[in-house]
This record gives C-alpha cells, sequence and structure tokens, in this order.
C-alpha cells in the first residue's frame, strides 16, 4: 500500500520541472543581455552544462544514500556532523532565500502593471499571511501546486508558439557581441556575469533529491530523471532566451518583464497585462511551495539529522513545525529586506554554490574523481560571479553558522531522553490500542 504512494518517474520529472523552471528566464533574460548581449544564449548553454555535471555528482550520491536530505545528508555522512550542520542550515537558508526572492519577483513583475505598487510593504504581508497559513492549512499546497504547475506549462507553451514568429535575424548579428549597454561589463567579465545568473534558472533541482524517499527506487530513478529534467529545462531556457532576443533586440534591456513585453507585440497592449498575470500566477505557485517545503527541512534537520534543538520539530496540534515555521517566516521577511531581486537570486546562487562544493568534495572523497573535480571547479567558477554585497552577506552568514554550532552544540543526552520518552508513548499508544480490541 505504502508503494502506492511514492513518485513515480514521470512524477518526479514534472516535480523537477516546477521546482526549477521559475521567475528566472521572464525576469532575467534582460540582465543576462544586458551583460553578455546574444552571448547569453552560451552562458545558458554553459551553465546548464555545468549544472548537469553537478547534478550528476548528486546522482552519484543518491546512489549510496537514497534517503531524504540531499546535499546535507551527503556532507554528513561524507564528512561528519559539524559540515553536515552547516550544510543543512544552508539547504534551509536556500529555501528561505527562494521565498524572499521569488516574492521579490513576484512584485517586480506586478510593477510592470502597477508601477506605483508598495513593493515592501505588501512583500512583508505576503510572507506573514503564508507564514500564517502554513501554520493552520497546510494540506492545501497540493492543490495548488498541481494548478500552477498547468499554468507554468500553458504560459511557456504559449509564449513559445506565439511569439516564435517575431523572430528577427538582424537582432543576432549586432557588431559588438560582448559589449554590455547600460551595465558597462561587456568582454569575458559580462560573460561570466551572466554565466553566475543563469545558475540561478537551475537552483531548485537541488530539493529533488530532498525528497529521495518519496520516490520509487531513487538509486535508479533519481539520477535519470534528474538528467531528463535537466535537458527539458536547458532546452526551453534556450528557446525562450532566443525568442526573446529575437522578438526584442536592444528593446529587451529595457522592460522588467520581457517575455510580456515580446506577447504584446502578438496581440496588443491587453498582452502585458495577461501575460504578467499568468507569471505572478506561476511565480505565486513557488512562493506557497517553498513556503510550506522549507520549515519541513529545518524540521527534519533537528528530529532526523540531529543538527538543531529538538524543539524546532515539535508540531503544534495542526500536525505543522510551529518554531521552524516562525523561523522560515522572520528569515524570510529579513532577507526579503535585505535587497531587491537581483541581489537575492545572487544571494540564492551562493547558497546553492556552497551545496554543490560540499557535494563535489564528498564525490571526490567516494572516488567519484571526474564528477567530483568538475564539480568543485564548476563551483568555484561561481565565485568570480558574485557581487561583493552578495561574498559578503553569503560569507556572513557561513561564519554565524559556524558560531551557532559551537555556542549552542546540542546535548546528545537530552536528544536521546527526547527520543527515548516518544518511542515509549508509541508503546503505551499500542497497548492501549490492543486492550480495546
Amino acid at each position: 500500500m505504502k508503494e502506492n504512494k511514492l513518485l513515480s518517474p514521470a512524477a518526479i520529472f514534472l516535480l523537477g520541472v516546477n521546482s526549477i523552471i521559475g521567475s528566472g528566464i521572464f525576469l532575467l533574460s534582460g540582465k543576462i543581455y544586458e551583460d553578455a548581449g546574444i552571448w547569453s544564449l552560451l552562458a545558458i548553454l554553459c551553465a546548464g552544462l555545468s549544472i548537469f555535471v553537478i547534478a550528476f555528482a548528486y546522482a552519484n550520491m543518491s546512489k549510496i544514500y537514497s534517503k531524504n536530505g540531499g546535499a546535507f545528508v551527503y556532507a554528513k555522512e561524507t564528512f561528519g556532523r559539524f559540515p553536515g550542520f552547516i550544510v543543512g542550515m544552508v539547504t534551509w537558508l536556500l529555501g528561505t532565500v527562494t521565498l524572499a526572492t521569488e516574492v521579490s519577483a513576484l512584485l517586480t513583475a506586478m510593477k510592470m502593471i502597477l508601477p506605483n505598487l508598495n513593493s515592501r510593504l505588501i512583500g512583508i504581508i505576503i510572507i506573514l499571511a503564508l507564514g500564517i497559513i502554513s501554520y493552520f492549512w497546510s494540506s492545501i499546497i497540493a492543490g495548488l501546486d498541481n494548478l500552477t504547475s498547468f499554468v507554468k506549462i500553458v504560459l511557456v507553451l504559449v509564449f513559445i508558439f506565439t511569439c516564435l514568429w517575431l523572430v528577427r535575424g538582424l537582432n543576432f548579428s549586432s557588431p559588438n557581441l560582448l559589449t554590455a549597454s547600460s551595465a558597462n561589463l561587456g568582454g569575458f567579465k559580462g560573460f561570466l556575469s551572466a554565466y553566475g545568473t543563469v545558475f540561478f534558472f537551475f537552483t531548485g533541482f537541488s530539493f529533488l533529491p530532498v525528497n529521495a524517499e518519496k520516490m520509487k527506487n531513487p538509486a535508479k530513478n533519481l539520477p535519470k530523471m534528474m538528467s531528463l529534467v535537466m535537458l527539458t529545462c536547458l532546452a526551453v531556457y534556450l528557446i525562450i532566451q532566443t525568442i526573446t532576443i529575437g522578438a526584442l533586440g536592444p528593446e529587451l534591456t529595457k522592460t522588467l518583464v520581457p517575455a510580456a513585453t515580446a506577447f504584446s507585440k502578438i496581440v496588443g497592449s491587453i498582452g502585458i497585462p495577461l501575460f504578467v498575470v499568468g507569471i505572478c500566477f506561476s511565480i505565486f505557485g513557488v512562493i506557497v511551495a517553498t513556503t510550506f517545503n522549507t520549515p519541513t527541512i529545518l524540521a527534519s534537520l533537528a528530529q532526523a539529522h540531529e543538527d538543531v534543538p529538538m524543539f524546532v520539530s515539535k508540531n503544534n496540534r495542526f500536525g505543522t513545525p510551529t518554531w521552524a515555521i516562525i523561523l522560515t517566516t522572520v528569515c524570510g521577511i529579513a532577507l526579503f529586506l535585505s535587497g531587491n531581486y537581483v541581489f537575492l537570486s545572487g544571494l540564492t546562487v551562493f547558497m546553492s554554490f556552497v551545496q554543490y562544493l560540499s557535494t563535489g568534495l564528498a564525490n571526490i572523497k567516494k572516488k567519484f574523481l571526474l564528477i567530483g573535480i568538475g564539480s568543485v571547479l564548476f563551483s568555484l567558477v561561481l565565485l568570480t560571479s558574485f557581487t561583493l554585497s552578495v561574498l559578503i552577506l553569503g560569507l556572513g552568514i557561513l561564519i554565524l553558522l559556524v558560531m551557532i554550532y559551537f555556542v549552542v552544540k546540542l546535548d546528545d543526552d537530552e536528544r536521546e531522553k527526547w527520543l527515548k520518552e516518544g518511542q515509549e508513548k508509541s508503546k503505551g499508544a499500542d497497548v492501549n490500542t490492543v486492550k480495546r480490541l
């Protein structure tokens, strides 16, 4: 009976595509074009292939450790408790930063049709409201996630098949292919900036191994489906960026949501609000899913992986982890207020970088040398793409986590006592059930 509830390969594929394709390609296509011109297409290809190597590093480790957790399980089992704690907390923070980033993305898109929107106030309200909903009514997530997945697929297909006819070869024949416009980056530096930004488009793939135990035969299906998901998303991103460049050319850098501007050239002025609403609906689905899933990561760190205080994992009478939700909501608001969408997307990539690096090193330790070295090298290249502000905040967070680990180190005796009490309660419940029978 339990086997029927596990995710099939097709379900893994849809989950992966929905986790990866988010706001990035719709809102950041102008930025990567501004940084690298039409070479932004090469940046997408290179970043996609780099992520593909990193995904193989995850796949290798999933064959050895098929339980939930992804990067932080690999780090803990390979290198010990301290690295496991750091990578585990970074995994939770990745979800929290993703929440803040997608809320910022939602409001960035909405400004296309509501330019006077009070972004900060509305963003705080959204995060608070979803935190409250996740405390009381977590069961609504599945239906909303399926609905938004459908909207996302329709949105991508509508854009491709309606805007393909707008592509003009002239927009690909710029004499200075690596010359940026207003950012004045250009050259190899501009290409590296675009390369790093594109990594944000793919960061969602690392959440697949977190749910390994929910999959049928994860050691076999997870690597295959992860590869198929990565290739599918890479193809979608290349097609969308090609169409957007071909349809808008230099105008691409002058609009908040380039895809909506291109769509309006087909259906008229109504096209912008229509497409923006579709994008907002799709982004909101990612926000809701992240709001519900991220506290679960923190709770599992406490309960199953022995990395944070046990009280964080305790559920309320609605079956949700109270303190994990509170901490996620508070940190989400703080990160949302720390910068704009572009800054937050860079911070998301930094958190992913920590996971990629640790998983690559774990591969080397487990003798998967080629994939491991490739993952480490591609991860280190990312360091050259981060802005100084992202590096400062990211490194500051890592230093804070190190301090937390050594200042608030867990009491193993207290944990054993907690686990023993839980087992005794479970046995007592079983005895009472037998007596009633």
